[in-house]
């Protein structure tokens, strides 16, 4: 399986939502295709699901709407989320875990300003 840079995923994720858009599927219908599209990624490891599951959660978000099913991952990925986790699984740079722990802390507070669907 390709091994992916957190950078490198987190882009790839938000070109396939954006082009689902630009096809013309709503926020929530371009969520779905992501998770469909990366479902391989998703079953590589737990850090790559939840950088699929909360990079999905942020482009939703800003359209003011989040899935159900990415609401309640998303959900559990903040209440287990542990910076160590990350760097164990992972070989990320401190750069790259800065990134993703500030993308965990936005969506504790940005979630519940949501419409969940």
């Amino acid at each position: 399986m390709k091994e992916w840079e957190f950078d490198e995923l987190y882009e790839y994720i938000e070109e396939v939502f954006n082009k689902s858009l630009n096809d013309g599927l709503n926020e929530l219908q371009a969520g779905g295709r992501c998770l469909y599209e990366f479902a391989n990624v998703i079953e590589d490891g737990e850090t790559e699901k939840q950088i699929v599951y909360t990079t999905i959660a942020t482009l939703e978000i800003k359209y003011g709407v989040l899935s159900q099913r990415i609401f309640e991952e998303v959900s559990r990925i903040i209440d287990t989320f542990r910076e160590t986790n990350i760097r164990e699984e992972l070989d990320l740079d401190l750069g790259e875990i800065d990134k993703f722990t500030n993308i965990i802390n936005n969506l504790r507070v940005n979630m519940d300003a949501v419409k969940i669907q």
